[in-house]
């Protein structure tokens, strides 16, 4: 493999700098000391050319002494007794079977129910009141009905 420019003679200098002529994920493989004796040669070959690995390289190795300068951190009070209790899955198996049927009913109900009746505009029962209160008190036209109606005939 030429260091640098991506091409790769074999299988395993292909797997430590990919096509695209950076080393990547071998970076902390290397670190990490997880490269066989051929991929880690052509890991240190190409950080020897390629200025961009050379600095995630760098990178890398920094992020991980931050890491590791961290202090340890202490569990929750109880993890490890609440670990140690014996998992009882009867409970929760029927609270859920509960719990699944009635989102199944419910769904169900929603499917089925009728719909509602879609809104008539304007609305049929007020103008139903409206005429019959109006014909109560007498409009024009039922007002004149009795001046058409003879009231008295004489033979």
């Amino acid at each position: 493999m030429t260091p640098g420019t991506g091409e790769g003679a074999g299988a395993g200098a292909g797997a430590a700098v990919p096509g695209d002529g950076h080393a990547g994920d071998s970076l902390s493989a290397l670190l990490d000391g997880e490269l066989s004796p051929a991929e880690e040669s052509a890991v240190q070959a190409h950080l020897v050319t390629c200025l961009a690995c050379r600095h995630e390289m760098e990178t890398i190795g920094l992020a991980r002494q931050w890491l590791r300068a961290l202090p340890p951190v202490e569990p929750p009070f109880g993890l490890y007794e609440r670990m140690l209790v014996p998992y009882r899955p009867g409970r929760r198996r029927v609270a859920m079977a509960f719990l699944g049927a009635a989102a199944a009913v419910a769904a169900v109900l929603v499917s089925v129910a009728p719909a509602p009746p879609p809104a008539v505009d304007p609305n049929v029962a007020t103008l139903i009141e409206a005429h019959a209160t109006s014909a109560v008190e007498g409009d024009a036209l039922t007002n004149l009905a009795p001046a058409g109606v003879p009231v008295s005939i004489n033979p």
